[in-house]
């Protein structure tokens, strides 16, 4: 493995680049994690390969706490499996090598999703998962997200009062999803919502100021999700003592 892609590298970009950037994403961490094992089992004999590997993981998570900004981590899944070494059981995780990591880097995180396929939802099918699951590690610190939510981490991060700005050239489009989320969330208050009827009520008006479609769908999308979040959290409530 190069250096010069490795983890070392990414622990120095988020100490030298942090306060230049909203966000450093490290896409994807476990094909990452791969090369770094290899490299370390080219210079250190046996679990000395693994013991250098972690060190060098633990070191990004010290940046990555320390970092002024968000640093998040895509990774594959590894299901649960046990490993031989005292018959110990391991819930699926963040795909990453070696029994220790698995179980230690998402508690390092404040945020653990699954991306989990549900043909019911309305949309896109793939979900965020944070909701409890017996048989694999998910949380969610934020302490804002119901147990599955539409893929929008940003939506997310807003309603923890985290600030994730735009592009400046589309900065407009938060007033816009605020108020197309009020209305939508009027929508659902009544006793049969017609959301769809509301969002094809309001494309013209829409069009009249946005002239790209792709636009139109971006703000539909966010509202809907921002309404979502919006009225979870006025609900906690009523729904803990509905799950009783």
């Amino acid at each position: 493995a190069d250096e010069k892609l490795g983890i070392k590298k990414m622990v120095e970009i988020i100490q030298k680049a942090g306060s230049q950037y909203p966000a450093i994403i490290i896409d994807d961490f476990s094909i990452l994690c791969d090369s770094e094992l290899a490299a370390c089992k080219k210079k250190h004999a046996g679990w000395a390969s693994f013991d250098v590997f972690n060190k060098r993981v633990y070191d990004l998570r010290d940046a990555a706490r320390s970092a002024p900004c968000h640093v998040i981590l895509t990774m594959h899944e590894q299901p649960p499996k046990e490993v031989k070494n005292g018959n110990k059981w391991l819930p699926g995780s963040p795909l990453i090598p070696g029994w220790q990591l698995p179980e230690k880097l998402p508690a390092m995180a404040d945020f653990v999703a699954r991306v989990v396929y549900d043909e019911d939802t309305p949309g896109w099918p793939y979900l965020y998962q944070v909701g409890p699951d017996k048989n694999y590690i998910t949380g969610d610190r934020l302490a804002i997200m119901p147990d599955r939510f539409p893929l929008n981490l940003r939506e997310a991060f807003l309603a923890a009062d985290i600030e994730v700005p735009r592009p400046e050239p589309l900065a407009w489009m938060d007033a816009v999803v605020d108020q197309l989320a009020e209305k939508i969330n009027e929508e659902l208050s009544n006793k049969e919502p017609d959301v769809k009827g509301l969002l094809t009520h309001i494309v013209p008006q829409l069009r009249e100021n946005i002239k790209e479609s792709r636009h139109i769908r971006w703000v539909f999308a966010d509202a809907l999700d921002r309404a979502y979040l919006i009225r979870h959290n006025n609900n906690l409530v009523d729904d803990f003592i509905h799950s009783l």
